[in-house]
């Protein structure tokens, strides 16, 4: 018996409080509106800024990254919306999938895509394993340093549009949540970084599931109906182990009959969770591939961090004469060479130690616990970062646009808005969430494989201490 499995039936009877048992929350679930309202609104807003984004850009002697505080846009969404994602996922799980814009985008297509009488097939083998999505999140964590996509309005609306386009070409073409499956850029980080979530959708009691005879949850019959239809993502709720695919819709709660699906509040990264030693590949290179990036993020808030993270890349694009890729040359050091180099290191340390056979068979065994630790190190930059930002609020509501805002905050007539809290007050909070990280990393490490745990522990302390290294420059005050 594996060790997953052997975790799983220890942990079975304390693995959290239903909520559904709570009269409110059940009647929200259970609501056919549910989550389609939420959708819509999330929609509605997201149709709204790319529209109010289109064809704004900085103003000429403008700092792009005050322009971005004071534009509606911008702030909105890379200020506040995308670290509060990060911040929620890790959290709560999935819970955004189950109102995002873009899974009623592709439902809706789908449908019309069938009622047009379009051949939609099953969705394509490299899509499904993940690849098409870790190529378009790359592609997008290269547009910020190369495009400043975060700091212009206009490419950010331009990406809102693109990503609501590709929902609709994956609604039309494909089948059974494509889009969400397969093309979403965020799907990776949502599946990774949410596995010890809180909230979490899980069966009863397996004899009652045996004992099903309508199988609503999985019937192929149900899976194009508006509401109570079977999993829309192809999961077997009645087998849900952890939270790396389930977008928390609760269609299964509605489909079963026998009243036995529970929406748990648990404690962080339960017990109750299956875990496996190696990961799938794309998932340990999209972990290789985001630490890169949450390592610069760290350092950005830290002048002296800053300034040595991007000598490399400052050194090349000096060196190559070529000042406006400079920008393509740090974001390839960041989530391409970077990530190499600390990995290879890592990995170079489990093997040493008997960890593992190789190189690849070492990253796909860090890669569960290290997500741990980097999700901790991206909560921590979007507390920063949401902090600062958000005191902008109340000027970018009064000036969307945000040039004239902008402008009179450089020109120093008004004062910028101060930090909701200080650099090093949320330097504290977040070495005290990369310390917790490690010892959570440690333990996913452990649950999934206890044989020669001290050979992948090594590593998850390593990169607990190169971040906390990190945030020593964030208690001075940067």
């Amino acid at each position: 018996m594996s060790t997953s499995v052997r975790v799983m039936i220890a942990d079975t009877r304390k693995d959290g409080f239903d909520l559904l048992r709570i009269g409110a929350i059940r009647a929200l679930v259970l609501w056919r509106g549910f989550p389609y309202v939420f959708q819509g609104a999330m929609l509605g807003v997201l149709l709204g800024l790319a529209a109010l984004g289109w064809g704004q850009v900085p103003p000429a002697g403008v700092p792009d990254k005050l322009f971005a505080k004071s534009n509606l846009v911008t702030l909105l969404v890379w200020g506040l919306w995308w670290p509060g994602m990060v911040i929620a996922t890790v959290l709560l799980g999935r819970a955004w999938c189950a109102i995002c814009p873009l899974e009623l985008v592709a439902n809706v297509s789908e449908r019309v895509g069938r009622t047009l009488g379009f051949r939609q097939r099953a969705l394509p083998r490299r899509a499904a394993s993940g690849f098409v999505a870790l190529a378009l999140f790359a592609a997008m964590q290269m547009l910020i340093p190369g495009g400043h996509l975060h700091r212009v309005p206009a490419l950010t609306a331009l990406v809102l549009s693109g990503l609501l386009l590709l929902a609709v070409a994956t609604g039309l073409l494909y089948e059974h949540r494509a889009f969400c499956r397969g093309f979403c850029p965020a799907s990776l980080l949502l599946g990774s970084y949410g596995r010890g979530g809180v909230l979490a959708i899980r069966p009863g009691p397996a004899e009652t599931c045996r004992a099903c005879a309508g199988k609503e949850c999985v019937r192929a019959d149900r899976r194009d109906r508006w509401t109570a239809r079977s999993c829309p993502s192809l999961l077997n709720p009645a087998r849900l182990q952890h939270n790396g695919d389930c977008l928390m819709c609760a269609e299964c709660v509605k489909a079963c009959s026998s009243d036995n699906m529970r929406l748990l509040l648990r404690r962080p990264f339960s017990g109750a969770d299956a875990r496996t030693a190696r990961v799938p590949r794309v998932m340990t290179l999209f972990v290789m591939l985001v630490s890169g990036f949450v390592i610069s993020e760290l350092c950005s808030e830290w002048e002296a961090a800053k300034a040595l993270f991007g000598w490399v890349p400052g050194y090349l694009t000096a060196a190559l004469g070529a000042k406006t890729l400079g920008g393509w040359i740090e974001g390839i050091w960041t989530i391409v060479i970077v990530p190499v180099v600390l990995w290879t290191v890592l990995g170079g340390v489990v093997v040493l130690l008997g960890g593992a056979r190789g190189l690849g068979d070492a990253w796909r065994r860090l890669a569960l616990p290290l997500a741990v630790v980097v999700a901790a190190g991206h909560v921590s930059k979007g507390l920063a970062k949401t902090t600062s930002w958000i005191g902008f609020i109340p000027g970018a509501l009064s000036d969307p646009a945000g040039s004239v805002r902008a402008a009179a905050i450089s020109a120093k007539t008004i004062p910028s808005p101060p930090a909701l809290v200080s650099l090093p007050v949320v330097g504290a909070v977040a070495v005290v969430l990369v310390a917790a990280s490690v010892w959570l990393g440690t333990r996913e490490a452990r649950l999934a494989d206890p044989d020669r745990l001290s050979a992948r522990a090594v590593p998850v302390l390593l990169v607990g201490a190169l971040f906390l290294a990190i945030l020593t420059g964030w208690l001075r005050g940067g």
